[in-house]
């Protein structure tokens, strides 16, 4: 088959692609990624296609919202608050990307999916399925679960005690406001290709249903509820596993002492004021006597006992650090819980405040911390809490051995393999994995 994997937004978006194409690649499909040009790397080391998208990924929040890091509007509100219903407020998904017609965009993701016979779907990316009539059979990806479970409620509807109809009720009211993000925008290109503008019932609630959707976490970092439709499925993390020779100066300093502790925001260095941030992280690893690693943000001139790098190989650093201090993203989680080190997490927005509820329950990180009320000394209190108990080290050892030993990209290949030959995922599928 040849099978197009469409994403948009930062590396932690693109990166869990690029392994997927080169796990479909082994099997002997043809494979594109298509994904912002600054990752052409990306797909050059999976060894797949890359068909480059306009626009940066700096304009693309991770998980699938839109504007910019750079949008005073946004910024705002995520330092007021990590609440997934504020940050909605905020946004403005997708009608950009037609506010003026069909741009460019949209026009680079159709022309890689026209030419595929299966199309793998980011969030962001899912609407330009449906500008097709009929489309290209496709699947979804999504960062954060989604399928509609009475097990809980959807990201970031309020976790009130309300019982299963409730939880089901917060489910349909996300998918049917997410639609109507993406309505108006996919309704624009089909009228201008002649076709019948959607109604609003969202056409993306048949994903898991009538469609897979693939859930690239560790089943032992969230097990799937019993309640998920069949077609749901998380595989385990996708890792893209390259050893890069760390930079010497950074080799140097990580033996030269005690294990240090680790520092990166990812995207949302950018919601807070970088100097700041990074002066609590400096100020607190202090405290507990460790020295400091910082992975990415603005750079500055450190004193000797902090070094700071663009970025590194993480399967590398983190293995060697004595905590990890980190925001939450799904990509960075799964680096961090492979690695088995305890951790302590700083949620910004979006699913991060999930994810650091979660691996809490879990018993791998000390108490997360909101950024937006992020202190000196509650960040002490927590690397502290990370340090020295032992608990938190046992179980985040025992959380990685479960991780290492998911099959991740592998089960998303069976998936879409069966899918690509029109199998249904009733008869033979293990969601967990």
């Amino acid at each position: 088959m040849r099978i197009a994997l469409t994403t948009l937004g930062s590396r932690g978006d693109v990166q869990p692609f690029a392994a997927l194409g080169e796990e479909l690649r082994k099997r002997g499909h043809e494979v594109a990624l298509a994904a912002p040009a600054e990752f052409r790397a990306l797909a050059t080391e999976a060894r797949v296609e890359f068909a480059a998208v306009p626009g940066s990924p700096s304009e693309f929040l991770p998980g699938g919202a839109r504007p910019s890091m750079d949008d005073a509007e946004l910024v705002r509100s995520l330092r007021k608050s990590t609440s997934a219903i504020r940050l909605s407020a905020a946004l403005r998904v997708l009608p950009e990307l037609a506010r003026d017609g069909e741009t460019e965009v949209w026009q680079r993701l159709r022309e890689v999916a026209e030419g595929a016979d299966l199309v793998v779907n980011a969030i962001l990316t899912r609407p330009v399925a449906l500008t097709e009539e009929p489309p290209t059979p496709w699947c979804g990806v999504s960062w954060w679960p989604g399928s509609t479970t009475a097990a809980e409620p959807a990201l970031g509807a309020w976790p009130v005690p309300l019982g299963p109809a409730y939880n089901r009720l917060t489910h349909g009211a996300r998918a049917s406001v997410e639609w109507l993000r993406a309505r108006s925008a996919v309704n624009v290109i089909r009228r201008r290709r002649g076709l019948r503008p959607l109604g609003f019932r969202s056409p993306l609630r048949a994903l898991g249903v009538e469609r897979p959707v693939l859930y690239p976490f560790s089943p032992a970092v969230y097990r799937p509820p019993a309640d998920w439709p069949p077609s749901a499925h998380v595989t385990g993390y996708w890792y893209l596993d390259r050893f890069h020779s760390p930079p010497r100066e950074l080799a140097r300093f990580v033996a030269a002492g005690s294990s240090p502790v680790v520092c990166t925001m990812g995207t949302f260095w950018a919601t807070d004021s970088e100097d700041r941030r990074a002066r609590m992280v400096i100020g607190a690893a202090r405290a507990c006597g460790r020295r400091v690693v910082l992975v990415g943000g603005c750079s500055r001139q450190h004193a000797p006992d902090v070094f700071q790098i663009g970025e590194t190989d993480y399967r590398w650093l983190f293995p060697l650090a004595s905590t990890v201090v980190h925001h939450g993203g799904l990509g960075t989680t799964g680096e961090v819980v492979r690695a088995g080190v305890p951790q302590v997490v700083v949620p910004s927005g979006v699913d991060q405040p999930f994810w650091a509820a979660r691996l809490r329950e879990l018993g791998v990180t000390a108490t997360p911390l909101r950024a937006p009320k992020l202190t000196e000394r509650g960040l002490t209190t927590s690397i502290l809490s990370a340090l020295t108990d032992r608990r938190i080290a046992e179980r985040a050892e025992l959380l990685a051995h479960h991780v290492r030993a998911d099959r991740g990209v592998e089960a998303a290949a069976d998936v879409i393999e069966r899918w690509g030959q029109g199998k249904d995922d009733k008869d033979d599928v293990d969601r967990e994995g």
